[in-house]
């Protein structure tokens, strides 16, 4: 088992520092986000408002990766809001969108949406023992900057990262490599002192394959043993724990 120490530590978020459960199915989150675009003059029943989102949804992926280039667009859903309720205008002139209209439909889509959201044990003080330690810590996450940057501060993890990085911010998303390299850029990080830290394989450490740096998975799916042994992505070290993070420093 590979224990090296780091300088640089680049963690996801989701299923990594906290644990989170989400239901956007739910017909009554649909219905109640209809009546809330009904309530300002855009008419939307919740089935057709679910099923406009899923089109233009897609149709923005499909622009972003003909924009960009890229395998793995991501688009920002606050921008998705948005152009649902210009649909609905183009039915009547009267129409006239609220300021900061799609960044709240989107918070108000994660609260209704949400299950839970909890830190998993030891998330806070690990990332204090590394931060006393003299690392520092990127946060680089496939999220949503609309209502992701609520939950960092809900969970009160803001403070221990010196950048954070968004994939709605980026337009991209892992294991998309160029979003991890734009954090190596921004921060002039040696590959060789880098780790991602990442309950995903082939999200977190795929990309940190694809750069050339140490991944580490922890395992919150969890991944079988078989499943680990199978996979041809490859994690530097797998943990169950992220306060295994704290081995080998002295």
């Amino acid at each position: 088992m590979n224990n090296n120490v780091y300088k640089n530590y680049i963690f996801d978020f989701y299923g990594t520092l906290v644990d989170i459960l989400t239901d956007e199915k739910d017909p009554t989150l649909w219905d109640k986000l209809a009546q809330l675009y009904q309530a300002y003059g855009a008419y939307y029943k919740g089935k057709a408002l679910k099923k406009a989102y899923a089109k233009r949804v897609g149709q923005a992926r499909k622009d972003l990766v003909a924009l960009k280039g890229v395998a793995y667009p991501e688009i920002d859903l606050a921008h998705i809001f948005n152009q649902l309720y210009v649909d609905a205008s183009l039915q009547s002139s009267r129409l006239h969108q609220p300021e900061g209209w799609g960044q709240l439909i989107a918070m108000v889509f994660r609260v209704l949406s949400r299950k839970y959201l909890m830190a998993y044990p030891h998330t806070k003080e690990v990332l204090a023992f590394l931060k006393e330690k003299g690392c520092r810590l990127y946060l680089l996450s496939n999220a949503q900057a609309a209502f992701t940057n609520a939950e960092i501060d809900l969970m009160e993890l803001r403070a221990y990262f010196d950048a954070i990085y968004l994939s709605s911010d980026a337009g991209i998303c892992k294991p998309q490599p160029e979003f991890l390299k734009q954090v190596l850029i921004d921060h002039r990080l040696k590959p060789s002192e880098t780790v991602i830290v990442g309950n995903d394989l082939t999200t977190d450490i795929a990309m940190a394959e694809g750069v050339g740096i140490d991944g580490i998975l922890l395992n919150t799916f969890p991944y079988s043993r078989r499943e680990l042994e199978n996979s041809p992505i490859k994690p530097n070290r797998v943990i169950t724990d992220i306060e295994a993070l704290k081995i080998g420093f002295t």
